[in-house]
């Protein structure tokens, strides 16, 4: 009887051990030409969650907080219990309209347009727009320009909105309202000229955070006006944004 046990005894852990043996088990890491997954995530649970009124991210159940190891000085490193790399989640920069047409100037009056700006950050560095001018309305046979406008108390600059509202001023020139603008743009009478990269003028912001950016939305409006001794025509300039995330 005793041998018999001792031969089933020995005969299931043999079955079990080449049962267990013909499985290997594979490890990888975890990479692309963008991203290095460097630990994983072991936990009950993790996450972003969401309400009208917050948005926050955790990692619930863990037993043993780390670190372990040493991130870029040893073989491995193991951050449990904490998130110690915040989720970035993508950047987005979006113009609603990249064309856009002041249509016909006549003199003493001002025509304007606008278009949006809408951006995306979840770095926690926030953002900035810059935006710059490649030189003042041309005229299309290149012989005459619109000047950039100086507002009504000639006291406007790239970097300060004043009132322009007086339609015998001619110019051109940009207000905004939004998200994350300038603080002197007071209200929709407020512009400033743009930095006129052909003079070297510093790019300007025009939006700005340091917090994280979700859609958040800026109006951007042109003006122009002309005299009675602008020559006739067609009148165009390149406007440049650079978006700008900080991580």
């Amino acid at each position: 009887m005793n041998n018999k046990a001792k031969k089933i005894i020995g005969l299931y852990s043999a079955l079990v051990f080449i049962f267990l043996a013909s499985y290997p088990v594979w490890a990888d890491r975890l990479e692309s030409d963008s991203y290095v997954v460097t630990f994983g995530n072991f936990n009950v649970t993790s996450g972003e969650k969401s309400s009208a009124s917050y948005n926050v991210t955790d990692t619930v159940g863990q037993v043993a907080n780390g670190p372990y190891g040493a991130y870029g000085s040893s073989t491995y490193f193991v951050g449990g219990g904490f998130q110690y790399i915040y989720q970035i989640d993508s950047f987005a920069f979006t113009i609603s309209d990249v064309s856009v047409e002041l249509g016909e100037i006549i003199p003493n009056t001002h025509s304007s347009a606008s278009h949006d700006l809408t951006i995306t950050s979840r770095g926690a560095g926030g953002y900035i727009i810059y935006a710059y001018e490649d030189h003042p309305l041309r005229h299309t046979n290149n012989s005459t320009d619109i000047p950039d406008t100086a507002c009504d108390a000639a006291s406007c600059t790239i970097s300060n909105a004043e009132v322009w509202t007086n339609t015998s001023i001619p110019g051109f020139g940009f207000n905004m309202t939004g998200n994350d603008v300038p603080s002197d743009f007071t209200d929709s009478t407020y512009f400033r000229p743009f930095a006129d990269d052909e003079s070297g003028d510093p790019m300007q912001i025009v939006m700005s955070s340091s917090n994280i950016a979700n859609a958040r939305t800026s109006t951007v409006t042109y003006k122009a006006g002309v005299d009675v001794t602008q020559s006739s025509g067609n009148y165009q300039t390149n406007i440049s944004y650079v978006a700008v995330p900080g991580y």
